[in-house]
């Protein structure tokens, strides 16, 4: 291989934005594209079109179908595509045409490999920004057509692997993700006919402490509280906590005790009943209004039952329907939370369901986390076959 600069073997130009003043401009024939557009292959549409009037009075150009585009400014600098069709775009896009000594898609798969070297280099004021000059004078690593045309083929096909595998990968994640509830909802179904009671006649149900509220007091402590950011679905987090000033009367009413389940007054409808137990995760807490603590007596209820159940479809269900709903929000009380309908199996058999459940989470746990690392290693593996092909030309930036 040797490097020519790529001035040398392709022309480029840009492209224009008409006046969007003059709606006599848009809305014609002639598809119009935007940076953002480009989707590192293939154009089959655009968001826009233009009018022979619009493109006359503007730098957009009509370019051919086959014609190569990489985006120049903003957050998509560096984004690539090829047309399927006649297009303009806007001033964003740089349009490429290699000469006969140039191979179109071996360029693609060139700048695509070079791509984020290129970001990086790209950066001018606010945002990264390139330029056609900057576009001309990178030197390509050449060799003659026919090789160029093999290594492009070779890298579709590979790439092409790669992207199957990635899907294959992203539908595991997406089953993982409904596997939690669907192993819930098996639990508890199987428990339609145990008998039920109130929330409130088996447990303690207290509020905590209002943020900002005025006191007497002056003997002041400063403790760490559960802030409904630290309260997850099934878990929580206690790795960012915020502390707050409160009396020796409050601190003795809200310190959290091993086995207690928090849950939140809502949110997103999809996080009702979001919530976990309490495990000792610190020596002392406390926590806020727009959480609940629950309490239960440990020789009737096993807590991690409970937690399991409030947050398994059947709890859900219950609270959605029960709910204060506002526009992308949805909300519960005391007294809708007091009401929930326990399921009460005997404490042996809410043991063995516990256990169970989570034994069967762990295991989706550790699925979902390898399903993670493979999607890590899939998304960095084109960059590294593209740098495999042009042997090292990753660093010919200049």
């Amino acid at each position: 291989m040797k490097l020519i600069p790529l001035r040398e073997l392709v022309q480029t130009t840009s492209g224009g934005t008409p006046s969007r003043g003059n709606k006599a401009f848009y809305g014609g024939d002639i598809p119009w594209l935007k940076s953002g557009e480009l989707p590192d292959g293939e154009i089959h549409s655009a968001e826009e079109t233009i009018t022979p009037l619009g493109l006359e009075n503007s730098s957009a150009k009509l370019l051919p179908a086959g014609t190569l585009l990489i985006a120049m400014y903003g957050a998509t600098v560096g984004k690539l595509g090829i047309l399927t069709f006649q297009a303009a775009t806007n001033q964003a896009v740089c349009a490429i045409t290699p000469s006969e000594q140039l191979d179109r898609d071996y360029t693609f798969y060139w700048l695509l490999g070079i791509r984020n070297r290129l970001i990086e280099t790209s950066f001018g004021g606010a945002q990264p920004n390139i330029s056609q000059t900057v576009i001309r004078n990178l030197e390509i690593p050449w060799v003659p057509v026919p090789e160029q045309r093999r290594i492009a083929a070779r890298l579709k096909a590979q790439l092409v692997e790669v992207d199957s595998a990635r899907q294959a990968v992203q539908a595991g994640l997406r089953d993982a993700d409904t596997l939690r509830q669907r192993l819930l909802h098996h639990a508890f179904d199987a428990l339609a006919d145990a008998p039920s009671v109130p929330l409130r006649d088996a447990a303690d149900i207290v509020a905590g402490i209002t943020l900002g509220r005025k006191t007497k007091e002056t003997e002041l402590i400063n403790v760490p509280y559960m802030r409904v950011a630290n309260v997850k679905d099934g878990e929580l987090d206690t790795s960012d906590m915020k502390t707050v000033l409160a009396t020796k009367r409050e601190i003795e009413k809200l310190t959290l005790r091993d086995g207690d389940l928090l849950l939140t007054e809502g949110g997103d409808p999809d996080k009702l009943g979001r919530g976990a137990c309490w495990r000792n995760q610190l020596p002392l807490c406390i926590h806020q209004n727009h959480i609940f603590r629950v309490r239960l007596p440990s020789d009737i209820y096993d807590p991690d039952f409970v937690s399991f159940q409030v947050g398994s479809p059947y709890g859900k269900a219950y609270f959605f329907a029960h709910a204060k709903k506002t526009t992308g929000i949805a909300t519960i009380n005391q007294g809708v939370l007091g009401a929930f309908p326990l399921l009460s199996p005997p404490l042996a058999e809410q043991r063995r369901i516990a256990a169970a459940l989570k034994a069967q989470l762990a295991e989706a746990d550790t699925l979902r986390t390898a399903l993670q690392n493979q999607q890590r290693d899939l998304e960095a593996l084109p960059q590294r076959i593209l740098a495999q092909a042009f042997d090292g030309s990753m660093a010919l930036l200049s």
